[in-house]
């Protein structure tokens, strides 16, 4: 039997617990360690058997290393934290986005290539089967020249999710919070993004963070996109509820992003493609089929991943540098929606 990889979490937060089930249900790795400053998290690691560190050098400096880390602590510490790992040479899954600010995440790049250390960014959607099915069919042209794109996010947070103030504050709206996901996952689908329009509203809630917004993107391709955003309204259309990839919230059986081409068009993430028989026109019958896929949790795909890359059996699909371009977009759009002017992605 192959020795299972020790991976050691560092940050229980969110996702950092749903990293630790994924760990859980993987076939190649196991839990090594988990580092929290909460003493609460001392009780999970004692009720689970496993390691407990309340500071990542008192782990870094443990007689047993892990082979692979974890990073899932706020943005602000991504830097340090990051850089610290990869002077001990251990491969890092770094949650998303990649730091705080375009800076730190050059500094991250530039340690693991200097310490010639795996570094894999946890956009995790690209690891869905209905991401990678969706990717194949453009890529061998059944959709035609891709013209335009649309992404959905609508959804309605409620009131008691502001309770904590952070979470009225800038930088912690669907923009700061969600929409890095959309992004990453649309570069993925159609590649580089050459510049964006922005535009945002609290009009609602009245915070000081925005609780809608509107986005134009222009690819390079010369595909041009639209995401419309909102954490305020009750609707069925967001990749969370569409997707059916965390049990937390109900499945709609929607879709949550429409991409058009001159050949036919595919909803995503139920993956039905619509198409003209023969002639292509208006006033033609459109037809429909479901592009095959399967389901399975692509958290517990990326940990699979993540152990090949530790094994040196595979390279990271989400890089370092995909991480910093997705940080390039995201500050491009709150620079246009703070100026109302088009972004150019440097």
């Amino acid at each position: 039997m192959t020795k299972k990889i020790k991976i050691s979490i560092v940050g229980t937060g969110l996702m950092g617990l749903q990293h630790l089930k994924a760990i859980e249900l993987s076939k190649n790795a196991k839990v090594h360690s988990i580092v929290d400053l909460k003493e609460s998290t001392k009780t999970i690691s004692s009720e689970k058997n496993l390691k407990w560190f309340k500071y990542l050098d008192e782990m870094l400096s443990s007689g047993s290393l892990p082979d692979g880390v974890i990073i899932s602590t706020p943005n602000q510490m991504h830097e340090e934290h990051t850089i610290e790992i990869f002077k001990k040479k251990i491969p890092v899954l770094l949650e998303k986005p990649i730091a705080d600010s375009i800076s730190s995440a050059k500094k991250i790049i530039k340690s693991a290539e200097n310490n010639k250390t795996p570094l894999l960014i946890g956009y995790h959607r690209r690891y869905n089967p209905i991401s990678q099915a969706a990717k194949q069919e453009i890529d061998k042209g059944k959709l035609g020249k891709i013209i335009s794109v649309h992404a959905n996010f609508w959804l309605y947070k409620p009131d008691k999710y502001y309770n904590e103030k952070w979470r009225t504050q800038k930088g912690a709206g669907p923009l700061g919070i969600n929409l890095v996901h959309d992004i990453d996952l649309l570069s993925f689908l159609l590649g580089p993004i050459a510049s964006v329009q922005a535009f945002k509203s609290n009009n609602y809630r009245k915070f000081d963070v925005e609780d809608s917004a509107v986005i134009i993107l222009k690819f390079k391709s010369g595909t041009l996109g639209t995401i419309n955003i909102s954490d305020c309204i009750v609707s069925p259309w967001s990749y969370e509820l569409t997707a059916g990839e965390n049990q937390a919230y109900p499945e709609t059986n929607e879709s949550a992003y429409f991409i058009g081409g001159t050949d036919g068009s595919l909803q995503l993430p139920n993956t039905k493609f619509w198409f003209n028989k023969g002639t292509k026109s208006w006033w033609k019958p459109i037809y429909t089929k479901q592009i095959p896929t399967r389901k399975n949790h692509p958290l517990i795909n990326q940990i699979e991943h993540f152990s090949k890359i530790i094994q040196k059996k595979e390279k990271p699909i989400v890089s370092g540098e995909d991480g910093l371009n997705s940080l390039k977009i995201f500050d491009a759009i709150n620079k246009s929606s703070d100026s109302g002017k088009r972004i150019d992605i440097a």
